[in-house]
C-alpha cells in the first residue's frame, strides 16, 4: 500500500511541477483548469492500476507447493505480540482526516450563517450580508455588503465576475480538492494544486469582464480598491491581494504561439508517466507443481508451540519456548518367543482445527503463483526454496508475513506476492478446544528455473 501512495505523492508533484513550469504563463485558461483536475484524477488513480505485459523471457519455471502446509498454533499470543506501527500510522491519519473534515464544516457553516438578506438579481441568487466584507461567491449565491447594493442596483464588473465563477462551477473544483486534503493531508502538492486552481479560477472570470468591453485599466482600479477590504472564509472565490499581480498581468497577455506545441508535450507527457507509475505485471510461464507430503508425515500438519520460530544467525534450527534437554530413550525390551510386547497408549485426541483460506488452500496457491514475478530470475539460480510464514489473528486477520530462505531476493518476492494474495482477505480462524486462536500458517514452496 506505501508503494502506490508514494507513487501518488511524487506523480502529483511532476505533474504540478510541469504546470508551473510550461502552463500557467499561458493565455489558456480552460485547457489549464482541465489540465489541474485531470492531473489530480490521474495522480490519484494511475498508481492503482495494473497492466499485464507478456513474459520477458521464454522460460517456464516451475512453482512447487508442499501438497499439506503445516500450522502452529500459538500460545500467549498477546505475550508476544508486537508493537503495530502500522496500525497506529493509519489510527493518527484517520485522525488528522476528522479534524480537517471538522474544520471544513465549520468554514462552510460560517458562510451559510453570514446574517445578511436574500434578494434575487438578474436571474441570479444574492445575499446582502450585514458584516464588512468583499464581494465573493460561494455555491450558486453571490455574498456582498449592503454597501453595494446602491440605488437597487449592483456594479456591473463585481456582479459579472462572481457570477462567472458561479455559472463555470467553480465551487465544484474547490470542494473536489477539499476533499482530496481531507483524504491524503499528507501530501503536500495539494498546496500547489489549490493554489494554481484558486489563480485560474480568478483568470476566467477576468476573461469574461474583459471580453464584454469593459475598459482594463478601469477594471484593475477596481480590484485595487477591492483589496483593501480583507476576509477569513476559505473555500469562496473574492478578490485578494496575493495573486493581483499575475491578474493584471495576464489581462494585457498575448496568446502565445507556443500553445499547440505544450499541449501536445502535456499530453506525452501524461502518457510518459502511465507508463511509469502503472503497477506492471510481467506474465511468465510457471508451471504449478503439488508435491505430495509423505504418507508418515502428511498426518503431523498441525503444530503447538509458544512462540513464532525464527531463523537465528542463518541456522535452520528453532528455539522453543521453555525447551528442555530430552534423553536418549532405553533400549527396546528383549521379549520371548509367543511373547507380545504391550502396545504404546494411543497418543491423546487434539481437538484443534487449522486456519482455513477463504476459497481454500488451491486457491491461495493459484492466487500467489499469478502474483509472483519470477522475471527477476533465471537459469542460474537453479532451484530456489523458501519458507513462508503468515501469521494469521484469532479473527482471521493476517497480521504478519515473512520468509526463511537462503535466496533473500526470492523470500523478498515471496513475501510480496503473499501480501498480494491475502489483500482484504479473512481466514476462517484455527481454533483450539472449540475456541479461536491465532496460528501461523507455514508455507513452503520451491521454484525449479530450467
Amino acid at each position: 500500500m506505501l508503494v502506490p501512495i508514494f507513487k501518488m505523492i511524487l506523480c502529483s508533484s511532476l505533474l504540478i511541477g510541469i504546470y508551473y513550469l510550461f502552463l500557467q504563463r499561458e493565455k489558456m485558461f480552460r485547457f489549464n483548469r482541465f489540465y489541474l483536475l485531470f492531473a489530480l484524477v490521474f495522480s490519484y488513480v494511475i498508481p492503482f492500476v495494473k497492466i499485464n505485459l507478456p513474459a520477458v523471457s521464454q522460460q517456464k519455471d516451475q512453482l512447487i507447493f508442499d501438497e499439506i502446509p503445516t500450522q502452529q498454533l500459538i500460545q500467549n499470543a498477546n505475550q508476544t505480540s508486537q508493537f503495530d506501527w502500522m496500525n497506529f500510522i493509519l489510527i493518527a491519519s484517520v485522525l488528522v482526516s476528522i479534524v480537517l473534515i471538522i474544520k471544513s464544516v465549520i468554514s462552510i457553516k460560517k458562510i451559510i450563517e453570514l446574517k445578511g438578506i436574500d434578494i434575487n438579481y438578474q436571474n441570479q441568487k444574492v445575499k446582502l450580508i450585514e458584516k464588512n466584507l468583499p464581494p465573493f461567491s460561494f455555491w450558486n449565491k453571490i455574498y456582498l455588503n449592503k454597501s453595494y447594493f446602491e440605488n437597487q442596483i449592483i456594479d456591473n464588473r463585481i456582479f459579472q465576475h462572481e457570477k462567472t465563477h458561479i455559472v463555470q462551477k467553480h465551487s465544484l473544483d474547490i470542494l473536489f480538492l477539499e476533499i482530496l486534503r481531507v483524504i491524503s493531508w499528507f501530501n503536500p502538492a495539494l498546496y500547489f494544486y489549490k493554489k494554481a486552481m484558486t489563480d485560474n479560477h480568478e483568470f476566467l472570470a477576468d476573461e469574461s469582464i474583459i471580453q464584454q468591453k469593459n475598459n482594463v485599466k478601469d477594471y484593475q482600479q477596481l480590484i485595487l480598491s477591492e483589496i483593501l477590504q480583507t476576509q477569513n472564509l476559505s473555500l469562496t472565490h473574492q478578490f485578494n491581494y496575493n495573486n493581483t499581480k499575475k491578474r493584471f498581468i495576464m489581462m494585457t497577455t498575448k496568446k502565445s504561439k507556443f500553445e499547440r506545441t505544450k499541449k501536445l508535450f502535456v499530453v506525452s507527457a501524461f502518457a510518459g508517466l502511465s507508463f511509469l507509475f502503472v503497477q506492471k505485471v510481467y506474465a511468465s510461464e510457471i508451471e504449478t507443481v503439488t508435491q505430495p507430503i509423505p504418507t508418515e508425515i502428511a498426518g503431523n500438519n498441525f503444530k503447538k508451540l509458544d512462540t513464532i520460530p525464527h531463523r537465528i544467525e542463518g541456522k535452520n534450527n528453532v528455539k522453543l519456548k521453555n525447551s528442555k534437554k530430552v534423553k536418549t530413550p532405553p533400549a527396546p525390551k528383549e521379549f520371548k518367543e509367543n511373547e507380545l510386547p504391550i502396545p504404546p497408549p494411543p497418543p491423546p485426541a487434539v481437538n484443534a482445527k487449522p486456519a482455513e483460506f477463504p476459497e481454500g488452500i488451491n486457491a491461495l496457491r493459484k492466487d500467489f503463483s499469478q502474483n509472483f514475478d519470477s522475471s527477476a530470475f533465471g537459469k542460474k539460480d537453479g532451484v530456489l526454496k523458501t519458507s513462508i510464514y503468515i501469521s494469521i489473528d484469532e479473527n482471521g486477520k493476517t497480521t504478519d508475513i515473512k520468509a526463511e530462505g537462503p535466496n533473500q531476493a526470492f523470500n523478498d518476492e515471496a513475501v510480496r506476492s503473499m501480501k498480494i494474495s491475502t489483500a482484504d482477505k479473512v481466514w476462517k480462524p484455527a481454533t483450539e478446544d472449540g475456541k479461536e486462536s491465532a496460528t501461523v500458517f507455514k508455507f513452503p514452496i520451491t521454484m525449479n528455473f530450467q
